[in-house]
């Protein structure tokens, strides 16, 4: 995340005339409606938008949203420009300051790279001349598999509410397009995970400065989000129970049993290194399974602080090679 200043005399009142509304809390967790859409078509209409359209930030938002019929195939529109022609860059306006949140949003889409705050602001001005409420949030991120169960000390990351139809969702542009995978095209696809997240899920990893931006009820507190493991996205799309574990620093002994809830057969593998190290070794577990409830039984045979690298995947055949296996959660270990 990267600051700007607005400046008094050049401020813009771009949302003046559109009424953001408070977010309405919702359930834990809150089914999405639109997680079985198939946005192909809107996808490749704004992956091919000519050059000639994308002079501006009103001419590239005037073509995104010329064949879009509601508001969420008008998100979806520029959500797929943008993780498909701006690349995260750590470099990018590294020490610049803007004058507005509009001159932030034009350089992103002059130069075609940003960091998340870059992200952010474009989707929100692209997609807020539609008239569609949307707002950028700051806050704090777990990125780091040692911030597992650690205090995030500081404010780091920059994301997307919008509203549709009504209700608020969450996305988060930057981490769509740096965790993003080549489809079977080859080409990269965009990681649809941070496109309209559960907020519990999407609260695993982000605390947005406000807490009503959480959209849960009741929210969380600083607390609770240090306290937290660290959560990947395949935790839930691998079908985990959203209630994921909240305690991210366990004690153990010479053994650490884990719980875990999800309905399909799934199979684990466990890997533990020094915190804050660069090498991990896998370990031998014990895994027992009565109904939806799986323990994990791992030997912890390293003394003092350890992360724990839990991976699964959908039970399959043993020959499958282990690079089918996803990262789900990381853990630190505390053994006496």
């Amino acid at each position: 995340m990267r600051n700007y200043i607005i400046l008094p005399i050049l401020a813009l009142a771009f949302f003046a005339s559109t009424a953001l509304t408070s977010p309405t809390y919702t359930g834990i967790p809150r089914p999405s409606k639109f997680v079985e859409i198939d946005y192909s078509t809107i996808d490749n209409y704004a992956r091919n938008t000519p050059e000639s359209a994308a002079r501006n930030l009103k001419t590239l938002s005037s073509y995104l949203n010329t064949p879009a019929r509601t508001d969420l195939a008008k998100a979806r529109s520029v959500y797929a420009w943008i993780t498909s022609h701006v690349r995260y860059d750590e470099s990018a306006f590294s020490g610049h300051r803007y004058s507005s949140e509009i001159e932030y949003a034009n350089r992103v889409l002059k130069n075609r790279k940003a960091v998340c705050t870059g992200f952010a602001l474009l989707f929100k001005h692209l997609l807020g001349q539609t008239g569609i409420p949307v707002v950028s949030i700051k806050g704090y991120s777990r990125t780091n598999d040692s911030e597992a169960g650690q205090p995030i000390q500081r404010i780091d990351h920059e994301w997307n509410a919008v509203q549709l139809d009504g209700d608020w969702y969450l996305l988060d542009i930057a981490w769509a397009q740096t965790t993003a995978k080549a489809g079977p095209d080859g080409k990269l696809q965009p990681n649809d995970f941070f496109f309209l997240t559960e907020p519990i899920a999407f609260a695993a990893n982000h605390f947005p400065m406000d807490t009503r931006w959480q959209l849960l009820n009741p929210a969380l507190s600083k607390i609770q989000f240090d306290q937290f493991p660290k959560i990947y996205d395949a935790y839930f799309r691998l079908g985990f129970d959203a209630d994921f574990p909240k305690n991210g620093q366990l004690r153990a002994g010479e053994v650490l049993t884990l719980s875990l809830q999800n309905e399909k057969e799934v199979e684990f593998t466990c890997s533990i290194g020094k915190q804050g190290g660069t090498t991990a070794v896998q370990v031998p577990i014990n895994t027992r399974r009565n109904g939806d409830t799986y323990q994990v039984v791992i030997p912890i045979t390293q003394r003092g602080a350890s992360t724990l690298y839990l991976f699964a995947k959908p039970k399959g055949p043993r020959s499958e090679r282990i690079k089918s296996y996803e990262g789900i959660a990381s853990f630190t270990i505390v053994r006496s």
